[in-house]
């Protein structure tokens, strides 16, 4: 009987030790693993802030388009003055989602954009009804709008102003 008993408690302290090496195992996988998925956090972190658009660019293609939206309104092009304000549209609604608040603004860019909104609504209206008086005033109220915000944001020295020459060759009046 002895040697059985002898042969069991092998087991059991071939099993314990085999136990904790495979403990130690799992930790150190563990730990790499975890190692991995910070670096992983790491680089995403790092190629997020790659892709974010700057600002500048995201307030370059508004102006574009806000310029652009000026000729077709005032010509009763309807069809291209809609294009272009929904393309404003689109950069506010690209200039809310990548900035909260800007680094010089004493408000928030999304409390500015909330300011344009009637606007914004008015002006399609107008184009919706294809009347030109009233896409007149509230290009004219936007342009203000935009002002107040560079304003707003201690950038005054950017001025939004109409269109002089038409953005798009061939266009008249």
């Amino acid at each position: 009987m002895k040697p059985t008993f002898a042969i069991l408690g092998l087991i059991c302290l071939s099993i314990t030790q085999l136990s904790c090496n495979q403990n130690c195992s799992c930790n150190e996988k563990s730990a790499v693993r975890q190692t991995t998925i910070d670096s992983m956090e790491t680089r995403i972190q790092q190629l997020e802030t790659q892709i974010k658009p700057r600002l500048s660019v995201l307030m370059n293609r508004l102006q574009v388009h806000h310029g652009r939206m000026w000729q077709p309104g005032i010509s009763n092009d309807w069809k291209l003055a809609g294009y272009e304000l929904e393309k404003v549209k689109e950069t506010l609604t690209d200039l809310s989602a990548n900035f909260g608040t800007d680094k010089y603004a004493e408000s928030t860019i999304d409390l500015e954009i909330s300011k344009l909104q009637s606007t914004i609504a008015q002006m399609e209206q107008a184009v919706n009804a294809k009347n030109k008086d009233s896409f007149v005033e509230n290009y004219s109220a936007l342009t203000t709008q935009c002002n107040s915000c560079h304003k707003a944001t201690g950038l005054d020295f950017y001025k939004v102003i109409q269109p002089v020459t038409p953005a798009y060759s061939g266009e008249t009046e």
